[in-house]
């Protein structure tokens, strides 16, 4: 057996271990747990209606800043590992987020309605806030001019790190089915997908190296630069992975809290007993 496959079988094992072990505690929370908890991260609110269980407690709240309703629950969720049932833990749900999103593009539907027309474009709310235009530089105007109006309903900075992306869409209007870019909130500055990915990796440097990292520039290269070995690339279905040595690699750069100057690279790898993963760098801690 090679190592990275005993390695899954171990973690496998652990996993069932575990969740057998906690399967037996768990139960689920009680009405008053969840709306303090609700009160603690989103603000003042009531209770509409409630549910006790054994198996969900549901709790529907109205917030009372912004005058919408939204859910917490509690619930008694199947653990499935390879088709095999090993017994249930308990999971929580809140829709606060999804339902602050749909009232405030309620109050704004008018003037949102009327940017979208004066550009040709339109906007789903599906989870996420989506503008559909025909071309990137209409995007850009299109995205600004409703992340204003959106952002009016920003009360106590609720709405900070809400995206709104931009692209087009072949099946609606024939335009192309791109991504043009996004705006997040409270900032209104138009990100590039360019943008967009060094955002991305920045975070990701930050998680996984320096919480002070500092972003300084991108670099193309291949592979055979990072002096990094193949067999040890995490191959991820759906996403683009260095498979020769000659494969382009993107080197991010960032100044450390140190001022030492590091990468991390646009793929994960391996650790030497194949047990983590982790964004490839140099950083030296």
């Amino acid at each position: 057996m090679k190592r990275h496959s005993f390695c899954k079988a171990v973690i496998l094992s652990l996993i069932v271990i575990t969740a057998v072990a906690l399967s037996g505690c768990g139960k689920v929370r009680s009405v008053n747990s969840l709306y303090s908890q609700a009160k603690r991260e989103h603000g003042a609110c009531t209770i509409v209606s409630k549910s006790e269980t054994d198996e969900k407690t549901l709790v529907v709240l109205h917030d009372k800043l912004q005058d919408f309703d939204y859910e917490v629950s509690s619930y008694m969720n199947d653990i499935v590992i390879d088709g095999a049932s090993f017994g249930s833990l308990p999971s929580d749900s809140d829709t606060f987020d999804d339902a602050l999103r749909k009232k405030v593009l309620e109050n704004k539907k008018t003037e949102l309605d009327e940017i979208c027309a004066k550009y040709d474009s339109y906007y789903e709310l599906d989870g996420s806030f989506y503008i559909f235009a025909p071309d990137a530089k209409t995007a850009e105007k299109v995205s600004l001019e409703c992340a204003r109006v959106i952002q009016e309903e920003n009360l106590q900075s609720r709405l900070d790190g809400m995206m709104i992306y931009t692209g087009g869409n072949e099946y609606e209007k024939h335009w192309d089915n791109e991504h043009y870019g996004s705006v997040v909130l409270p900032d209104m500055k138009w990100l590039t997908p360019e943008d967009e990915l060094v955002m991305y990796y920045t975070e990701m440097a930050r998680m996984q190296t320096d919480e002070n990292a500092v972003f300084i520039r991108t670099e193309k290269g291949t592979f055979a630069d990072t002096g990094a070995k193949l067999d040890r690339v995490v191959s991820v279905l759906g996403t683009d992975y260095p498979q020769s040595m000659s494969d382009e690699v993107t080197f991010y750069y960032f100044r450390s809290s140190s001022g030492k100057e590091y990468y991390l690279c646009d793929f994960n790898y391996y650790d030497e007993e194949y047990y983590q993963m982790a964004w490839y760098t140099n950083y030296s801690g």
